[in-house]
Parts: structure tokens; sequence; C-alpha cells
């Protein structure tokens, strides 16, 4: 079974090539970082940075509110709509597996499988990690069609990401070979590609005609989805480490909210790209040398005004989406999406900890602490966690070990342990009452 991801890129300015010519190092070790400091930057957070995640007293007697699930029949963007805010879904069975298919090309040294599975249009559309987009119908049954998007010319012969999302009957596609384009989602004929100079490797968000893209140069593109030309650009702080993930914008009414590997989390206007604000999640004081990794490799949030980001650095923020002020931050280190339902807020953390905070004050239900290593004993095999989704009344996580879990999103008890057969390193996704798990050996998982 292959070590830990996400992998941390330490990548200099002459290796943003497509290949991945930068150095890799594990993102986690087994000690803890050094004790840290609350950043001083003149706000005020309604929580302690050095407080350690347990439930709050304050919230003795009170369990999360969990909405009705309903029908959701698609998941075309890599968080499911364009805000990364999907609704909790219905689930048609118990969380069995009923299915495990071949989709594509897993992960390699070279190559990585880095966003998760789209579905729309009664397919599944698969990125994997030899740049082929395949598409296959829902409901079982072989592969439609596929393209196979490496290029024909050029020394790069392997590409680290990118991924796909859907929308108006056309896949949009970003590359780690350095483009995007745009394919007939019927039969995978490429309508449009363009060239955007620095590797893609997260997939791309669809919203009001734009596509919009984060390079791994910390530049977000604007792209119109009819033509494949560049309409406009912002240029963020450059990091030259970051974890290799796939975190795409939210895009929410008239605004684009972008995470970037320094921390960063801007707002900006759809239309033109003119910056509304910018957040740093980054912690101040003693750091070990991968905790002062800041990267957002978890996509941002952005539902009633309200936008939900963390860092790998160690802070979770819910932020005034017109303002950029903070309503609240805690200490809390993640590489996951929050999945934010009814009154409350799911992460998981970096070390396992899978806690439901409520929405308004960040404030934490409950803490479950999910397994951690493979030898708990002697703290051996460090084991990470992707997800949560919340369908048919259940948290689904799935891990590098190969394990998923069904929690009790009220109490954060583990209800049941599935083994996937492959590690997991990306989000599980929910549609037409299944979940969805991509393993890093390129295998479809179908839980109902």
């Amino acid at each position: 079974m292959t070590a830990l991801r996400p992998i941390v890129m330490i990548a200099a300015a002459a290796a943003l090539s497509a290949c991945s010519t930068a150095a890799k190092v594990w993102p986690f070790g087994d000690d803890k970082p050094a004790e840290q400091t609350a950043p001083q930057d003149g706000r005020i957070s309604i929580l302690s940075f050095e407080q350690k995640l347990e439930a709050d007293t304050a919230l003795a007697g009170r369990t999360p509110f969990v909405p009705t699930p309903v029908d959701v029949e698609a998941w075309p963007q890599p968080g499911g709509p364009a805000d990364n805010a999907p609704a909790h879904a219905t689930m048609a069975g118990d969380f069995s597996i009923v299915a495990r298919r071949d989709v594509g090309a897993g992960s390699s040294s070279n190559a990585r499988i880095s966003s998760p599975p789209v579905i729309a249009d009664g397919k599944v559309f698969v990125f994997d990690a030899d740049q082929r987009v395949s598409a296959f119908p829902v409901n079982g049954g072989g592969r439609i069609w596929s393209r196979d998007l490496s290029p024909r010319r050029g020394r790069d012969k392997d590409a680290l990401g990118g991924g796909v999302a859907f929308a108006d009957g056309k896949i949009y596609v970003t590359s780690g070979f350095g483009f995007a384009a745009a394919l007939d989602a019927t039969t995978g004929a490429e309508v449009w590609r363009t060239n955007t100079q620095a590797p893609i490797h997260a997939a791309p968000t669809v919203s009001g005609g734009r596509v919009f893209a984060v390079t791994n140069d910390s530049e977000l593109i604007a792209i119109d989805a009819t033509s494949g030309v560049v309409q406009w650009t912002h240029q963020a702080i450059a990091e030259p480490a970051r974890i290799l993930a796939a975190s795409s914008p939210a895009v929410r009414g008239d605004t684009v909210v972008a995470p970037f590997a320094s921390g960063e989390v801007v707002a900006l206007l759809a239309a033109n790209g003119r910056r509304l604000w910018v957040d740093a999640l980054t912690r101040a004081g003693r750091l070990t040398s991968l905790s002062a990794i800041n990267d957002i490799a978890g996509r941002p949030v952005a539902l009633d005004g309200v936008v939900y980001a963390a860092s790998h650095s160690g802070i979770l923020a819910a932020i005034d989406q017109r303002t950029g002020q903070r309503i609240w931050a805690r200490g809390l280190a993640s590489t996951q999406t929050p999945w934010v339902a009814g009154d409350t807020l799911y992460v998981v953390t970096i070390d396992g900890e899978l806690t439901a905070l409520e929405r308004t004050t960040g404030q934490a239900f409950w803490v479950t602490q999910l397994r951690r290593y493979n030898n708990e004993e002697d703290r051996k095999g460090r084991i990470s966690w992707t997800g949560p989704l919340l369908a048919g009344g259940k948290l689904v996580l799935a891990s590098s070990q190969g394990d998923a879990v069904i929690v009790n999103p009220t109490t954060g008890a583990v209800e049941k342990t599935l083994r996937v057969g492959g590690p997991v390193y990306i989000s599980p996704v929910a549609a037409g009452g299944q979940v969805y798990l991509l393993t890093d050996e390129g295998k479809l998982v179908v839980l109902r």
C-alpha cells in the first residue's frame, strides 16, 4: 500500500513544467508540532488558538441539527455545486458496497489522480492519472467514450493531477500539462483547448459562463466557457511548498472565492477579477517545517453569505463573504473541504479528528478520533482521512488505509466500517441515491 498522501510539492520557479521535476516529501510526521501562538493581526477570534479540539461545555445538551435528505441527481462540479456546498443527499440502501469498476489509470510516482469524478447527464466522468477523460453510465456497464489529453509533442510524458467539471453539455478539463479544455459530454470530442502556461493540479469550477482554475504558480484564471479565451487573471503570492490536492474555487452569486498555497483566501468579482478582499489563514509562532505549509488544500465553501475555509498550517475560519471580516476562527489544521449542513460544520483534521462545529460560533458539539495509525501501539503507518460527505443521514469518510467509515452526524459515533479495496485520497461524492469513492488505483467503488 502506498504511503500517505496528499504530498507536499517543493517547487522552484524553474520546476513548473508539466512533469513533476519538483521534490516530494510527506506532509505529516509522527511528532506533534511545537506549541503555537495566535496571530496578532488585530482581529479577535471567538475561540482561543491554543484550545485543544474537544467538545465545548457551552453546547452541553445540544446536538447538531441534521436537515432532511433530498434527492440529488447530479454532482457536476468537483465540490458538487459551484459554491462547494452540496445538499444532504438521499441514500438508496444501507451503505453496502454494490460495485467496483476499473475506470482508468491509477497513481504512480510520476502521475497522480487528484480530483473527484463528476456525475451528470446519466454518466460518471473520470479524469485518471494518465490524463485521460472517460465517461461511464451511472447504472453500470462499459466505457461510453474516452479521450486521451496527453500532448502529442514535447518532452513531458507525465503530469501530476488535473480534473473535470460538467456544465451545459460539456466537460471542462484542467491538466497538469498546463492547459484547459472543453469536451462534448456526449461524444468526448474536443471543443477548444487553451494553454495556461503553468500546470493545474486541481479541477476547475464552472459558473456564469466562465471556467475558473488555479495554476501551480498561484494564478487564478477565468476562461470563457464557450470560446476558451482567457478573460482575466489574478496573481496571488507564489508559494514554493504546497499540498498536491484538488482545491477548486467557490462561486456564489457574482463572487468567486479562490484558495491558494500561500494560505490566502481571495474574493473577486467573477465578471472582471476585481479583488474584493483577502484573508490569510496562516499561523504565526514556533512551527515545524511541515506545519509552516500554509496551503488551503480543501475547497472553500460559500453559503448563506459566509465563506468557510481551512488551512494546513492550522486555521479554520468563517468569513463574511461581503466584507471579508472574520466571524470566527479556531486553531484546526485540515486539508479537506468542510461540509456545511443545517447549523453545523463538519470537518476532519490532519490528525484524524472528525468534529461537528456550530456554524455561528465555531464551538464543537463533539469530536471523534478516527484511526490514526496502521499500528496504533507503535504509532507507525500514519493514516490520512478524506471527506466528510453527508448522505442518507450519515457522514461518509474514507482513508489512505482503504477503509470507509459511516458516522452518526448527531453523536459522532462510528457505526460501520467498510473495506474499500485500495487507498482513497479523494473525497466521496453522491448522486442518484449512491455514494462514489475513487481509489488511488483507479477503481470506482459504489455504495448504496
